[in-house]
């Protein structure tokens, strides 16, 4: 086959014509970097491996632009990569940036742990659910959310000062609370310890001023 015009496209693609009929979309920096040329002769096999290669570096560019975001764990990037790319090129871009380091669980799982346990004031057991959600196997789950220095019921505790310091002043308003608490994923046992951890501490300030 012989490489007959090459025309620029959208979303920085070539499109090849082939004999004269037109033919599939390639990278414009993989085909810029391949050793062919307008006029030049390619076979079925060496079209294919150009293909091949264009995919890949597509995913590999839409990775680097993902994590240029935000932060992925393995999982969660390589499903992302598989919506656009075949699942064995997904798998290949990110095992090629864990090589290299841009990406790595452990301190993926640790950071959004912490990020979970600092805004979010979420229990152990609900940063697990998340990272296990974002595709961190769940050995490394636990010990992520296990080294959050906050216990559960000084998280339920912060949360209450954060969000709802004053709606503790009637039944209703504390029953509604509870049930917030609990739905964010804290143990009933947990939520009892806080509120009344809260209001020990409400009756001290009370008592300085």
């Amino acid at each position: 086959m012989k490489i007959t015009a090459i025309e620029r496209r959208r979303g920085s693609l070539y499109e090849l014509e082939l004999d004269g009929v037109k033919g599939p979309q390639v990278d414009v920096r993989t085909f810029d970097e391949s050793p062919y040329l307008l006029n030049d002769s390619i076979t079925e096999q060496q079209l294919e491996d150009l293909l091949a290669r264009s995919v890949y570096n597509r995913a590999r560019e839409k990775a680097l632009f993902l994590l240029g975001l935000r932060d992925y764990g393995c999982k969660e990037l390589e499903t992302k990569l598989a919506q656009q790319a075949p699942p064995e090129t997904a798998a290949a871009v990110v095992a090629r940036l864990r090589e290299l380091g841009l990406l790595d669980d452990e301190q993926y799982a640790r950071r959004v742990a912490a990020r979970l346990s600092e805004s979010k004031h979420y229990p152990a057991r609900r940063i697990q659910q998340e990272l296990r959600r974002r595709g961190i196997e769940a050995e490394l789950a636990q010990t992520a959310a296990a080294e959050i220095p906050m216990d559960d019921t000084q998280q339920a505790l912060a949360f209450i000062e954060k969000k709802y310091y004053n709606k503790m002043h009637t039944e209703d308003s504390r029953r509604k609370v509870a049930d917030a608490l609990a739905r964010r994923g804290f143990a009933y046992s947990t939520v009892r310890q806080a509120m009344q951890a809260y209001d020990e501490m409400v009756h001290t300030d009370s008592e300085e001023l």
